[in-house]
């Protein structure tokens, strides 16, 4: 395994952060247009607000990258550390905590107290945004803190006992810091395997009809693609739908020009209307041949969004290109 999520934050709001899979608490806003490059984003704003995804399995070694930028000048007004990036095992323990301190450093924690690393000051600049990618590896004996800035080495700590809790990382979050220190974060990503660079996280949302695939009933219009093609979904205003083990449906999509293709991850947003168990897998069709995901158990009766991701082509088992991505379709197969 080597992807496991990745997140630009330009397909949903606030509202349908949870069906995403995040948790936050704050009282302000925090999923909108905030990013870095004019759409996306989670803005973080007080201390107190904290935006938290649990990955969906155990891994005692994890990689993450986000965009980050503060946006707020001026000399702080705080005169302790405030936790900026948090890994937490299975049990809710904190594992690895890095902070930002009052000089803008970045400091590694086991836990809240044992320091584990700190970077040079001024880490993080007034209204720049710059690339985070983090290294954490859990163990009593063999443990790492990597931190990288647009690519660049400022901890790396090995030997080290991170293990405050279980063996496992299971959970992350990003935080604001005090003082009303606005921070903004994008392009999202989490790996259990290697860093990626600097990353854009694009989102692609169905424009036209599957010429093979078109089992599902739309609720409306004459396209099928109308109906699923919102960047914030319409939950029950309009969709398509199905019943039949064995109906897929799928859709093209434009990307226009792309650099290099890391991966890709199908993002299908659904529920069920009926009692009784449902199951569906991701699909995609490529070169005229269909290629499924891993199949979702039970498809809840609340809304959710249900991702897999594909790191190369399945046809061929080679990068993703325009070419490939806007020949290829992308939707889902009912299997229960």
């Amino acid at each position: 395994m080597s992807l496991i999520f990745m997140d630009g934050f330009d397909h949903y709001t606030n509202t349908k952060a949870n069906y995403k899979g995040w948790t936050f608490h704050g009282t302000y806003n925090t999923f909108g247009s905030y990013g870095r490059f004019g759409s996306g984003g989670v803005r973080t704003t007080y201390h107190d607000q904290v935006v938290k995804r649990n990955i969906g399995v155990n891994k005692s070694t994890l990689y993450m990258g986000i965009a980050l930028a503060k946006w707020e000048a001026g000399t702080p007004i705080f005169d302790v550390r405030y936790p900026l990036i948090t890994f937490w095992d299975e049990l809710d323990v904190k594992q690895v905590v890095f902070c930002i301190s009052p000089t803008y450093q970045i400091l590694a924690y086991q836990g809240d107290d044992t320091l584990l690393g700190t970077s040079a000051v001024d880490i993080l600049k007034d209204y720049v945004w710059c690339y985070l990618e983090l290294k954490v590896v859990i163990s009593a004996t063999v443990g790492v803190v990597e931190v990288r800035v647009n690519g660049v080495e400022i901890i790396n700590e090995t030997g080290l006992d991170t293990k405050n809790g279980t063996d496992y990382i299971r959970s992350l979050a990003f935080s604001a810091i005090p003082s009303q220190r606005t921070v903004y974060y994008d392009d999202f990503y989490i790996d259990d395997s290697q860093f990626h660079g600097d990353c854009r996280i694009k989102t692609f949302m169905p424009d036209s009809d599957s010429a093979t695939h078109t089992d599902f009933t739309r609720s409306t219009g004459s396209n099928d693609y109308e109906c699923v093609d919102e960047s914030d979904p319409t939950d029950d205003t309009d969709y398509i739908y199905a019943n039949t083990v064995g109906d897929i449906s799928t859709f093209g999509i434009t990307t226009g020009t792309l650099g290099t293709v890391k991966g890709i991850q199908l993002n299908n947003y659904l529920r069920k209307d009926d009692a009784g168990t449902r199951k569906i897998k991701p699909l995609i069709r490529s070169n005229s041949s269909d290629y499924q995901g891993t199949e979702l158990d039970d498809v809840p009766a609340n809304y959710i969004f249900y991702s897999d991701i594909w790191e190369t082509d399945p046809d061929d088992s080679n990068a993703w290109t325009q070419t490939k991505l806007e020949a290829a379709e992308f939707g889902l197969e009912i299997t229960t």
